[in-house]
């Protein structure tokens, strides 16, 4: 069976909007750790325990659909770029982390 051009044009989409996805939770989390430097350390605490909460588990959904979409695209014959491939591999081992 081959893959028709609609399915690839399909996957490529999909990994493009997950990849774009994830880089951007990567980006809101990476801010909230810079703005946390200044605060004191309760309300660093109060902030992890709320929206600090809610970013983390943003990031793992985020990178457990750039994996499904990979998957999905790469199973449509298509090669990733190197620097997709790059932040498919930095979604994975955020899973692998427990992220």
């Amino acid at each position: 069976m081959t893959t028709g051009m609609p399915d690839k044009a399909a996957a490529t989409d999909r990994l493009r909007r997950a990849l774009l996805a994830f880089q951007h939770a990567q980006g809101l989390l990476l801010a909230a750790h810079r703005r946390l430097k200044e605060l004191p350390p309760a309300e660093v605490e109060q902030f992890w325990a709320t929206q600090g909460r809610r970013l983390e588990k943003h990031l793992q959904a985020t990178a457990m659909e750039a994996d499904a979409a990979f998957k999905v695209f790469s199973a449509a014959g298509l090669v990733a770029a190197p620097a997709d491939r790059h932040r498919v591999n930095q979604a994975r081992r955020h899973l692998a982390e427990g992220g």
